[in-house]
C-alpha cells in the first residue's frame, strides 16, 4: 500500500516481527490467533505483522483485537470467527467503518483454515527452532550458497558442510532470512531460498514496546 493512499493515519500496535514480538508467540498460548500469527510471521510475503487492539474512529477507539498483516497490495485484518465474541449490527458496522478509514481489508479465518495440514504442522515444526543458535560465519556461508539459486536442504547441507541442516534452516526461516514452501514438504528434499528483499517496517503503524497479547472477554485472544 502506498503512503499516498493511506495518508498519515497511524495507530498503536504490537510489532510481532521484532525479536521481542516473536518471543511473545512462544509463550505457550495455543489459540488459533497464536497459530495464525506464527504462520504469518513465517510467510515471506508478509511485510509487517501486528496485533491491533483498537482503531481510532471519530475520536473514539473501536475494539479490533485482530492480527493485521501488510502485504504488497495493502493491509489485511484477520477476523478469527470462532475465537471472537458475537458482534451486533452496530458494533459490526463501526468495525467495518474503522477498517475502511484505515484502509484495511477484512479477511475471515476459522480453525479449519488455520489448522489445515500439512502447512500448520510444518509451521509449528519450524517455530520449535526459533531459539536455535547459528553463528555468523555459518549464516554468511548459507547466504552465499543461496545467492543465485535455491537448493534442497540436502544440497545446502552438503554445500556448507553441515550434516544436520534442518534446525539451522528452520532458525533462519524464523528470522526471515530464508524461506521455504511450508505448504508442501519439510524434509531434506524441500527447497530453500533467501527471502526476497522487502521493507518489513510499515510506515503506517506506530511501533511500541510489545505487550502480551491479552485475551478478549469470553476467552478469545
Amino acid at each position: 500500500m502506498s503512503q499516498a493512499k493511506a495518508g498519515s493515519r497511524r495507530y498503536p500496535s504490537t510489532d510481532l516481527l521484532s525479536a521481542s514480538g516473536r518471543a511473545l508467540l512462544g509463550c505457550g498460548n495455543e489459540s488459533n490467533c497464536r497459530r495464525l500469527a506464527v504462520q504469518l510471521t513465517l510467510d515471506p510475503a508478509v511485510r509487517s505483522l501486528s496485533f491491533v487492539a483498537s482503531l481510532a474512529l471519530a475520536g473514539e477507539d473501536i475494539d479490533i483485537h485482530m492480527l493485521v498483516a501488510e502485504h504488497d497490495d495493502g493491509l489485511v485484518a484477520y477476523d478469527i470467527v470462532d475465537e471472537r465474541d458475537d458482534r451486533d449490527i452496530d458494533t459490526e458496522g463501526l468495525l467495518l467503518i474503522a477498517l475502511d478509514q484505515h484502509h484495511i481489508t477484512l479477511r475471515a479465518m476459522d480453525a479449519v483454515s488455520i489448522c489445515a495440514q500439512p502447512f500448520a504442522r510444518h509451521c509449528e515444526r519450524v517455530w520449535e527452532y526459533r531459539s536455535f543458535d547459528v553463528d555468523h560465519s555459518l549464516r554468511a556461508r548459507i547466504q552465499r550458497a543461496l545467492k543465485r539459486e535455491r537448493l534442497s536442504l540436502r544440497e545446502l547441507g552438503r554445500t556448507v558442510g553441515e550434516p544436520n541442516i534442518m534446525p539451522i534452516v528452520c532458525k533462519l526461516i524464523c528470522e526471515r532470512i530464508l524461506c521455504c514452501d511450508l505448504s508442501a514438504s519439510l524434509d531434506l528434499d524441500a527447497w530453500v531460498a533467501c527471502r526476497p528483499h522487502r521493507a518489513i517496517e510499515s510506515s503506517l503503524i506506530d511501533r511500541k514496546t510489545p505487550e502480551p497479547m491479552k485475551p478478549k472477554p469470553g476467552g478469545a485472544t
